[in-house]
Formats: C-alpha cells, sequence, structure tokens
C-alpha cells in the first residue's frame, strides 16, 4: 500500500508543481508554466504606469480610445487583493508588456493547450475550492414578514420597497483546484464601466484578437465544471494570467 501511495504522489508531482520564483507564485500544469494569482500590476514591464479607470466615464473613455486601463472590481482595493486587476485588452496587447520580465500573456491556443490537458472537466480541475456560488438578495429584515395585502397598504422606508437589504454570496459551484491553477470568480467590468458577476464568475484575456473589436477569452462558471471559449470586446475589464517563456 505504502509503494502504491508513493507513485501515485510522484504521478500527481509531475501534473501539478507550484513554486515561488521571485514573488511570482507559479504552478506547472503539463508542460506549461502558469502563474498561479491573477495578475495585480499597476505598471509596465518597462516602469510605465498603466492607467487607473475609477469612474464609468474613465474607463468607456479608455475603450473608446482604444488606451490600456486596469481597475479594481467595484474599485476596491480589497478586492484587488482576493482577485487582481481587472485589464482591458488594450493593456493586453500593449507592446511595453504587461506581463513582468520571463512571462506572456498566453495566446487563445495556449489556453487550448491548457484546457485539452486538463480534459472534459477542466473547469472543476482549474477553480478554487470555495469562493464560488450566486448572488442573492438579502431579505429586508423590516418588512420580510409582511403579507402582500399589507405591503399594498404600508410602504417600507427601510429598503424603500425592493425588498432587499443588499446581497450575499451562497456557496455553489465550487471546484475542486487538482489542477492548481486557482481560478477565482472575480467577475468582469463591461465596455460601458459596469460591474458584474463577482462571485459568478471569472474572465481572462488570451492576447489572440478575433477581429479589430474583440479578443478571445475564457471563462470559468459557477454552474458547469467547463471551460468556456468567448471572443469578447477589446474594452472589457477582465483578469490575466501569465505563462513562463
Amino acid at each position: 500500500m505504502k509503494t502504491k501511495n508513493f507513485i501515485l504522489l510522484i504521478a500527481l508531482m509531475s501534473v501539478l508543481q507550484q513554486s515561488i520564483i521571485g514573488q511570482i507564485k507559479t504552478v506547472k500544469i503539463g508542460t506549461q508554466v502558469w502563474t498561479a494569482e491573477n495578475l495585480d500590476v499597476s505598471k509596465f514591464r518597462n516602469g510605465d504606469l498603466i492607467p487607473e479607470a475609477k469612474t464609468e466615464e474613465e474607463w468607456t473613455r479608455a475603450g473608446i480610445n482604444k488606451q490600456p486601463a486596469w481597475c479594481y472590481y467595484n474599485n476596491e482595493a480589497a478586492n484587488g487583493s482576493k482577485y487582481g486587476k481587472l485589464y482591458n485588452w488594450y493593456a493586453v496587447s500593449d507592446p511595453r508588456g504587461l506581463a513582468p520580465a520571463g512571462y506572456h500573456i498566453p495566446s487563445d491556443a495556449e489556453w487550448t493547450q491548457l484546457t485539452d490537458f486538463l480534459g472534459s472537466d477542466a473547469g472543476t480541475k482549474m477553480k478554487s475550492a470555495n469562493g464560488w456560488g450566486v448572488m442573492e438578495n438579502i431579505p429586508c429584515p423590516n418588512c420580510k414578514d409582511w403579507n402582500e395585502e399589507y405591503r399594498k397598504k404600508v410602504p417600507c422606508h427601510t429598503c424603500k420597497d425592493t425588498r432587499s437589504s443588499g446581497k450575499k454570496l451562497v456557496s455553489k459551484g465550487n471546484g475542486n483546484n487538482s489542477s492548481g491553477f486557482t481560478g477565482l470568480p472575480g467577475g468582469v467590468r463591461s465596455s460601458s464601466g459596469s460591474f458584474d458577476n463577482v462571485g459568478e464568475y471569472g474572465a481572462w484575456w488570451s492576447s489572440t484578437e478575433y477581429d479589430t473589436g474583440d479578443a478571445w477569452g475564457r471563462y470559468l462558471l459557477y454552474y458547469g465544471g467547463f471551460v468556456s471559449r468567448h471572443d469578447d470586446n477589446k474594452p472589457r475589464g477582465f483578469s490575466v494570467r501569465c505563462l513562463r517563456d
């Protein structure tokens, strides 16, 4: 039994090898070495600052002008500590280099190499073991027990008749992270600057254009064990992972 367990351990190590090189945490998956965390830099490789776009106007203008930009989800630095930054594709493709020295933004083909290696349930293997779920309304504590007739007579001034005091993440669709990729549901930023779907899905850019307006990306979703491949508008804000050269 000990010999069998040892062989299984060696086999696992051949697939999953995590290390920290400098300040970059990496994981070896097949023959590729990926960064094991979302990118969180505010400068290009040459030292130039990447503009931060906080307002919807700033984000939209960067997209229209085809200029690089980054943000935190909901413009909250705490989200950056957890999910990294969101970048538009113009930051990804900028010749000054978004990836740190010795790394590059993966192409569409390199993403496909990863998912082909992991197989049909690649998403389950890539998703983190916690943090995934569905955002649901929290019932307003003032009016949650009111019946329909009473609600019609008395408006709730606590929740302004929305019947909700906020939202919470209900755990659902976590992965097993057996690949070590540690994919997190960092959400996205739309071309118009709105934020969507944190906790429910994560999206990552590739370096490959689809056409003049779109580029290829990958999605992990709370409701499935697959990896979704889509072409998306370049002004959108996605997470970024890097591959060792």
